[in-house]
């Protein structure tokens, strides 16, 4: 039986977990991806915390970087975790991880808030030349056959 992940229904342009599940069988797969670009992301939307006083202050977001892929259509928001894997895999130069590939996959573990919502990681190691590139486009589910 195919089950669809609720957020594959809501258009992205960056890549989530449920994009790395197979909708059939539910099992997550891990695509090996050459970087195409690295940029700043900020955030479009400004976050606001009611203090204790009852005025706002604006919540400065932790920064993360956006990642574009080789072949692939969305991008993916690398957070302090993915990129300080990737610097000890190529170094702390963003322009000497273009061209260089990673190997991505789902983190059950990782935690928002206070709550359990997995995530992507990058596995901490360089792709063996043995690893071919994934072809899937990382934007639609994933059909093994």
């Amino acid at each position: 039986m195919s089950k669809t992940h609720y957020k594959m229904l809501v258009p992205s342009t960056y890549l989530g977990q449920w994009d790395l599940t197979d909708p059939k069988t539910s099992k997550t797969f891990e695509p090996t991806v050459e970087i195409e670009s690295v940029n700043a992301y900020t955030s479009p939307r400004k976050r606001k915390k009611k203090m204790p006083d009852g005025s706002w202050v604006e919540v400065k977001d932790k920064p993360k970087l956006d990642l574009s892929f080789k072949g692939k259509k969305k991008h993916w928001l690398c957070n302090v975790v993915g990129r300080e894997t990737i610097a000890a895999m190529y170094g702390p130069y963003i322009e000497d991880w273009i061209g260089k590939r990673i190997t991505l996959y789902v983190d059950s573990s990782v935690m928002f808030a206070k709550k359990r919502t997995g995530g992507i990681r990058v596995r901490p190691m360089v792709p063996g030349s043995n690893v071919p590139t994934t072809l899937e486009p990382l934007d639609e589910p994933v059909d093994e056959a």
